[in-house]
């Protein structure tokens, strides 16, 4: 039988007439959690043309880590038949900026950043669908009323604060832009008599500034890696009847994510569901000539309910798409961010593609139908050590 042994705890080595080492407490930890409004509260009756909110700044305080958007539509009269990406489309040209005026998260629409909240990996999956909230309702057919909760991430990782970025300085703000969509876009069918109203108002969710020390430890004062920076941007690509090659432009940072959006036409999601599950071969990553993916479309479909649950069946009810807690008609993704247990989010950063300026990053496939893809990039510049 062998003998145990034991390895020994953290010991005082300190000789005489020097310092003990000092323990450092995680910034989390020596934190706290925060959150307040962000000084945002805009309004409009939806009409028929585009219409800016404008360019706000948002209330300065501790490390921001998201911000929360809460979208109502109410007063509306008449019956009114949603689009198919509705509700979440009634915000266009999204864009969250830096002091220094660099791009954070930039969506042309608000389905974008809906897509962001329930496959970016921020939230355990049940709560991640943004339908399963108890604040979602759907778009009323009866008058057009609706409201939703989105959030703009800032933050990677909650475990331990990484990509929340410093927001102390009151003249040098982080600037929240916001358009509203004309109603045709949210609508297939207009409200009949009176077109509702659009209210935005947001809070910012953040980490508190730790003192310098908690007794006799010193804490953490700022995130891991601090500065490190996560983006989330969207690209569009003419999709032609028969092969493509896309070769696709975000590059030059640590790829966490990427999802596509296929729409037959430019239009239909629906039919680009249609189109995505009949491709004859495999959809293909490719990078720099070497194959990163090839997912038939059963396998790649199957894949995402492994990753999210989404799609699958709870009892006697089939989660099918477009519905709480069913996946997306036209959409797919693929991550790289499950390795510690699996699912989205659950990451210990090792699965980060990391990408030079010229690489070269495409996706070939072959449709039936023309139409577009958006492909939306969810990709990290980091800081300093990041990887567990």
């Amino acid at each position: 039988m062998g003998v145990a042994t034991m390895t020994p705890g953290p010991t005082n080595t300190a000789k005489r007439g020097e310092s003990a080492p000092v323990v450092s407490v995680p910034f989390i930890r020596a934190s706290d959690e925060n959150i307040q409004g962000a000084g945002i509260d805009a309004s409009r009756q939806i009409s028929a043309s585009s219409q800016d909110l404008g360019v706000f700044d948002v209330v300065a305080y501790g490390y921001v880590r998201y911000l929360v958007l809460f979208v109502t539509a109410t007063g509306g009269a008449g019956a009114a038949t949603g689009a198919e990406d509705g509700p979440w489309n009634v915000l266009q040209n999204l864009a969250l900026t830096e002091p220094n005026g660099a791009y954070i998260a930039q969506f042309t629409s608000g389905y974008e950043l809906y897509l962001a909240n329930k496959y970016g990996g921020y939230a355990p999956p049940y709560a991640a669908d943004p339908r399963h909230s108890p604040e979602f309702s759907a778009i009323n057919a009866a008058n057009g009323n609706f409201q939703y909760i989105l959030r703009i991430p800032i933050e990677i990782s909650g475990r331990d604060g990484l990509g929340a970025l410093p927001n102390q300085d009151a003249a040098a703000t982080f600037k929240l832009r916001l358009t509203i969509a004309p109603n045709t876009t949210v609508y297939s069918s207009v409200p009949a008599t009176t077109q509702p109203t659009i209210r935005v108002r947001a809070w910012l969710e953040s980490w508190d500034q730790p003192e310098a020390s908690s007794g006799n430890a010193a804490n953490q004062q700022t995130p891991p890696a601090v500065n490190t920076t996560q983006f989330w941007s969207t690209q569009v690509y003419t999709v032609n009847a028969g092969e493509n090659t896309i070769q696709l432009k975000r590059v030059g940072n640590y790829i966490r994510q990427l999802a596509f959006v296929l729409r037959r036409a430019g239009t239909s999601r629906a039919n680009g569901e249609t189109d995505l599950m009949a491709i004859a071969t495999d959809f293909r990553l490719v990078r720099d000539a070497f194959p990163v993916r090839f997912l038939q479309a059963n396998v790649w479909r199957d894949l995402m309910y492994r990753r999210t649950g989404f799609g699958g069946v709870v009892g006697a009810e089939a989660l099918t798409n477009e519905l709480p807690g069913g996946l997306d008609n036209g959409v797919r993704f693929m991550d790289w961010m499950h390795e510690f247990d699996g699912g989205l989010g659950r990451e210990n950063r090792d699965l980060w593609q990391p990408t030079l300026g010229s690489t070269r990053l495409e996706a070939q496939f072959n449709v039936a139908n023309a139409g577009t893809l958006t492909v939306v990039t969810n990709d990290v510049a980091i800081a300093g050590q990041v990887f567990i």
